[in-house]
């Protein structure tokens, strides 16, 4: 019987060290393998990440530049912060008599608060036929003049009279910073 018993504890150990190998298989290797997997593919991800970052950091001096291109071009289109008013009556006045167009009243409003900066409208009238209407139009938007059409009322001329009436209202910004109001103020 010993022999049977100690053929069975080598039957018995080998069956142990087989379900130990394949516990330490089962638990350790696939799980390892597995998260070996996830980490490649992590760091796959994050090198592609740090290489886009890189590139990113080259280009970073022509981007402020082209920030600094952008700036400037905005600036060009905003007025200088002093006597914006009178300087928008003489523009259009002046347009309007470049063209040849009958201006016939010019109506100021107050300065109004839009985000960092000031808008500063103005209506004005006019007599002319539609394709003076529509240079206009056009005109008051190019450069040097810095307006911008918000709106137009068109109708019909005195009567008998070919001319159209047209009510023009414009609008010009300036980059003023407006000084935020303190407790103190309030």
């Amino acid at each position: 019987m010993r022999k049977i018993l100690r053929r069975d504890r080598v039957v018995l150990g080998a069956a142990v060290a087989a379900a130990a190998g394949f516990l330490l298989i089962l638990l350790i290797v696939i799980p390892m393998r597995d998260r070996a997997r996830n980490l490649s593919a992590q760091v796959t991800a994050l090198t592609a990440k740090i290489d886009e970052a890189l590139q990113m950091y080259r280009q970073m001096p022509a981007a402020e530049e082209e920030i600094k291109k952008l700036k400037a071009a905005t600036a060009e289109l905003f007025r200088p912060d002093e006597n914006v008013t009178p300087e928008m009556v003489r523009d259009i006045s002046q347009l309007n008599s470049d063209l040849g167009i009958r201006l016939n009243r010019i109506q100021p409003s107050a300065p109004e608060k839009v985000g960092g900066g000031m808008r500063y409208p103005v209506s004005f009238g006019v007599e002319t036929d539609f394709p003076h209407i529509v240079r206009l139009l056009y005109e008051l938007e190019q450069r040097p003049h810095r307006l911008w059409v918000e709106g137009i009322e068109v109708s019909p001329g005195p009567r008998g009279s070919s001319e159209l009436t047209a009510l023009v209202y414009v609008a010009t910004y300036s980059l003023k910073s407006v000084p935020k109001e303190t407790d103190e103020e309030s």
